[in-house]
């Protein structure tokens, strides 16, 4: 009887070893943001949460650029859609929505740029403007934040990408109506 209780106790302590191994192996996000968007055109809020598992890499953003300057907006909608998805952007009562871009600038002067997009509308932007008509399929949020952390941004349903002749940085042109708000921006590192 004691050997079988020691036996159990060996076992038990190998499942909870394992358990713990596997939570800890889990990646952690990269980092967290919390926001609160608002729809102008719609009159309505609603806190979201960005996720970032992953940050795209240097190949995947000149991919993106040198098929938007070659093919257009669509074509790199499309070529989006076969990269690794990067995180998520959900509200309260959704289930989320994958992102497939992901990239952070810090500026010069101490600011600094996030600019996020998936290959689809997301129903974040949706739930504070609904019925919003989609002629794009791209939705890209773009984020600020000054030098202290306080953020700001925008979520744009339906964009059009385009390169700027001026700049040859990428835009957004052809929306409807105002931009979803993101005010109160915070920022957790993991």
């Amino acid at each position: 009887m004691k050997s079988r209780s020691v036996s159990i106790l060996l076992v038990l302590g190998a499942v909870l070893a394992l358990s713990g191994s596997a939570v800890a192996q889990q990646p952690q996000p990269a980092e967290v943001f919390n926001a609160f968007a608002v729809s102008l055109q719609a009159g309505g809020g609603a806190a979201v949460e960005i996720v970032i598992n992953r940050w795209s890499t240097e190949g995947e953003k000149q991919l993106l650029t040198n098929v938007l300057k070659a093919s257009g907006s669509e074509a790199m909608v499309r070529i989006m859609q076969d990269l690794p998805q990067v995180g998520y952007i959900r509200g309260n009562n959704t289930m989320g929505d994958a992102l497939f871009y992901a990239w952070s600038t810090n500026n010069p002067d101490g600011t600094r740029q996030v600019v996020i997009a998936t290959d689809r509308p997301i129903s974040a932007a949706a739930m504070v403007a609904p019925g919003t008509a989609n002629k794009y399929d791209a939705t890209v949020i773009e984020m600020r934040f000054n030098k202290d952390g306080k953020g700001e941004g925008k979520i744009v349903v339906a964009g059009k990408a385009f390169i700027d002749p001026k700049t040859g940085k990428p835009g957004i042109q052809n929306y409807q109506g105002q931009p979803v708000r993101l005010e109160s921006i915070t920022s957790k590192k993991q």
